[in-house]
């Protein structure tokens, strides 16, 4: 499925709001459809690159929605 994700795509720079492609859930993961997403200090800290992942990283990981998906057992 696609989805809408904030990316950041090198250091420093702004984070983009993108398509993407996203996989179905897997066996020990749900699909959750955000309502909220915030940018916390570890979001800022891989755009700033004290935190080294690679790029491009998809920022946003603190969210509130509802649960429309689950993997199978």
């Amino acid at each position: 499925m696609e989805i809408k994700a904030a990316v950041v795509h090198a250091p420093r720079t702004p984070f983009i709001i993108e398509a993407v492609r996203l996989e179905a859930p897997r066996a020990d993961e749900v699909l959750v459809k955000l309502t909220a997403t915030g940018v916390c200090h570890t979001d800022v800290a891989i755009v700033e690159q004290i935190l080294p992942l690679p790029l491009p990283y998809i920022l946003g990981h603190e969210g509130a929605g509802v649960v429309v998906e689950a993997g199978r057992p």
